[in-house]
């Protein structure tokens, strides 16, 4: 049988509350914090302060947000949570170092994998709205 004191009562309270307390604000977040994984996000209740579950619409993926941290977003899986985009751009994942970069498809507004031919790396062009493949 346990027996509580006023002051363990009240930490066991105290402590529940900070467990409580999880989120704030619109603060959102992807599963175990893993990008392009989860096909679900946890979005902050402002009532309870509790991360509850949502889905991404079909076929997409959770990944953090690059324009608004401390939030998830839902996009098509390969695009690395880059956003939305618009026209025909394209950036290199890493410039100089590999060949691998983000191309904007224009259907979906959302970047999608692409890789430059065997061998060759992918550099940004002079205004940043596309690549080059050397």
């Amino acid at each position: 049988m346990a027996i509580f004191t006023p002051a363990l009562f009240l930490l066991a309270a105290l402590s529940s509350m900070t467990a409580a307390q999880q989120c704030t604000d619109n603060s959102s977040r992807c599963p175990n914090g893993q990008d392009g994984v989860s096909r679900t996000f946890q979005q902050c209740d402002s009532w309870s302060h509790q991360f509850v579950q949502q889905n991404c619409p079909a076929g997409q993926v959770c990944y953090a947000n690059p324009n608004n941290p401390g939030t998830a977003m839902c996009g098509l899986p390969g695009t690395g949570g880059q956003g939305r985009c618009t026209g025909n751009t394209a950036k290199c994942v890493s410039p100089g170092l590999t060949g691998d970069y983000l191309q904007c498809e224009s259907w979906s507004s959302q970047y999608v994998s692409a890789k430059c031919p065997s061998g060759q790396r992918c550099h940004n062009n002079l205004t940043n709205t596309g690549v080059f493949c050397q």
